[in-house]
């Protein structure tokens, strides 16, 4: 699609903000505070859709090689499809995957991987290790699901990052094949808590 078309079907949709940087359509969330870059020839369609708030919303039909990836786009939140999980493990690796859901906003992407983090540090709780495997790698093919429609969750994956830190790899969690993307997201990860950490050492200023 054309940029002007794009940026026109967007601005049906209060709150986001549009722009188009180095040749890539930046739709920014102020409410997720993530932006989703994509090509606009790699867009075949955007088009007005319902969602059960009734605000307005655009769907962008994403073309991913042979796939056809939708992104809806809210006036708070962007909605898209997690991956498979047979597309990140190992060929032929046993997993156990709870029921994946057709679609998944990144706001509930972000409370549920943050809910897992902060449930890893609660003693009171007595998590079984196949059923946190399984919670981990629903988690990661929602990640790679948001990486997929060119969203860099950076916040979302350090929560992600630090449950599986702090359970040192469960039993029962399949091996995952090579991935220079979230190698890359899991590198930024890293240098935002580095940052982080600089800021929480500088003396207060009056």
């Amino acid at each position: 699609m054309h940029v002007y078309e794009l940026t026109e079907a967007l601005s049906e949709v209060p709150g986001i903000e549009v722009s188009v940087r180095r040749g890539l359509l930046a739709v920014h969330v102020p409410a997720l505070g993530d932006t989703a870059r994509l090509a606009p020839e790699e867009i075949l369609e955007a088009e007005s859709v319902f969602v059960p708030t009734r605000a307005p919303a655009i769907q962008l039909d994403v073309r991913r090689g042979h796939e056809v990836l939708p992104l809806i786009v809210t006036v708070d939140d962007l909605v898209f499809t997690p991956v498979y999980a047979d597309d990140l493990v190992e060929k032929g690796a046993y997993r156990r995957l709870p029921a994946m859901p057709a679609l998944i906003s990144y706001s509930e992407m972000h409370r549920d991987v943050r809910a897992l983090g902060k449930a890893i540090d609660d003693a009171t709780l007595d998590l079984d290790a196949e059923t946190l495997a399984a919670t981990l790698l629903a988690h990661r093919c929602f990640l790679a699901g948001a990486m997929r429609v060119g969203l860099w969750p950076v916040r979302v994956a350090a929560w992600w990052e630090y449950a599986n830190a702090r359970v040192g790899g469960p039993v029962g969690v399949a091996p995952l094949r090579a991935d220079p993307d979230w190698d890359d997201l899991m590198a930024d990860v890293t240098e935002a808590r580095r940052r982080t950490t600089e800021q929480s050492m500088q003396p207060a200023t009056e």
